[in-house]
């Protein structure tokens, strides 16, 4: 069987401005789909979601990256930006973008209020009634903002990036890893919302071996497989960046997954959530 990832990134500096890489020397530097680690062959198609570029630079990175040489390109989440009072002016200007098949702010770094607002949530609306899947990366703490937030979009498809940045070097057991448990719990009880399996290299650096497969295995037991799927996050989460293979990173999840779990995670869930006319693997 091979793999969907659900979660790969691709960028050129010289194309289009990150200003977040700027002093970054190892990720600095373009990461062209012909770069991509295939964990051996196994990734055979990916979703590219979009990079954190500058914000103006939404529809040329989607245009970009659906030009460059890619085989196997399934889908593009593009960027928007959230309660600015113009989402339909965005979405009108990404609509006929060609693999268009969602959207993705950035949210990480900024304050929770911002997501349970109203305004957040009439724009989560919109993107919904546009037949768009919305790809949430938010951190442990910010959960229970997404949950408000999906509870008043429950049109729209919503999937957690990197099981929502989880506190991996404190464990499940202490307060904070009881607080990310409880908010993915709150989640995962709304029907349309979704977890990828992802970016758990960038969060536990040098003690992915000691938690891999952990937390992955909690956000299965609650989400189920049919809402759950696997994403590489390369190259941030790859040897490129945090240092981990993604062929490691497959078997930490294969690991705790079951087989009927594994096809879902492997594809399958992905295929239906961004709606790709793709036939089975």
């Amino acid at each position: 069987m091979t793999i969907l990832d659900s979660h790969a990134h691709v960028w050129d500096p010289r194309e289009i401005p990150h200003p977040w890489l700027e002093g970054n020397d190892v990720l600095n530097r373009p990461f062209l789909p012909a770069d991509i680690d295939t964990a051996g062959g196994l990734i055979d198609r990916w979703i590219f979601v979009e990079t954190d570029a500058i914000a103006s630079f939404a529809r040329v990175e989607a245009d970009w990256v659906a030009s460059i040489d890619w085989p196997g390109l399934e889908g593009i989440v593009a960027h928007v930006e959230m309660a600015r009072g113009d989402i339909e002016h965005q979405l009108d200007d990404l609509q006929d973008a060609r693999l268009l098949v969602g959207v993705r702010p950035s949210l990480q770094n900024g304050p929770s209020e911002f997501i349970s607002s109203p305004e957040f949530a009439a724009d989560l609306r919109e993107i919904g009634e546009r037949g768009l899947a919305f790809d949430a990366c938010v951190r442990w703490h910010q959960l229970d903002a997404l949950v408000a937030a999906a509870e008043n979009a429950p049109d729209t498809r919503i999937v957690l990036d990197h099981l929502g940045k989880p506190p991996v070097l404190e464990g499940l057991e202490g307060a904070q890893g009881s607080a990310w448990r409880r908010g993915i719990e709150h989640l995962a009880a709304l029907p349309n919302a979704f977890v990828k399996c992802s970016g758990m290299p960038a969060e536990a650096g040098e003690a992915f071996d000691e938690v891999a497969g952990t937390f992955d295995r909690v956000a299965l037991d609650v989400f189920g497989a049919d809402r759950a799927m696997f994403g590489g996050d390369w190259p941030v989460s790859g040897s490129e960046g945090f240092g981990v293979p993604l062929a490691r990173a497959i078997d930490a999840l294969r690991a705790v997954s079951s087989d009927a779990e594994w096809a879902r995670l492997a594809g399958d869930t992905a295929r239906e959530f961004y709606r790709l006319n793709t036939s089975d693997v």
